[in-house]
């Protein structure tokens, strides 16, 4: 995996669980949270092309136009033919990101990603965004073997 500054992101596998956290300690510019995706794509491809991340937003703004722009129209349309199937994806929000989430934006990007097999959605807490990832994991036929 690529190392970051552990006081601005961690990225880790979770083979229990069959799935990929990433957590963003602090803001970072656009280019090094490009990177940490980048990241999390050679992380998930290196663990059996892991389909089902958590991602942790809650210290980080949510992104602007210009990292927005490049998720939908670069990233997000290589990640499902990398991994070979849809991406399933918990993004833990804080309280001051709920506005910005749940924006006629956020809405139309939600719906643009679906049609490239990219299903993200929104939690306030990580049990709840670990259970709609086991759920999905489930529907797939892809729950992680007991260790």
């Amino acid at each position: 995996m690529a190392s970051f500054p552990t006081d601005a992101f961690s990225l880790e596998y979770r083979s229990d669980l069959g799935v990929l956290i990433g957590r963003w300690l602090q803001a970072l510019p656009p280019p090094e949270v490009q990177g940490t995706y980048q990241a999390m794509l050679t992380a998930a491809k290196e663990h059996g092309n892991c389909r089902f991340w958590l991602l942790d937003l809650r210290r980080r703004p949510l992104d602007g136009p210009t990292l927005t722009e490049w998720f939908r129209d670069q990233f997000s349309p290589q990640v499902a033919a990398a991994l070979g199937g849809p991406l399933f994806t918990a993004y833990l929000s804080g309280p001051h990101q709920r506005q910005a989430a749940e924006s006629t934006e956020m809405e139309a990007h939600l719906r643009q990603a679906a049609t490239i097999d990219s299903y993200p959605l929104f939690y306030d807490n990580e049990a709840d965004a670990m259970e709609w990832l086991r759920d999905q994991q489930e529907r797939a036929g892809m729950l992680p073997e007991p260790e």
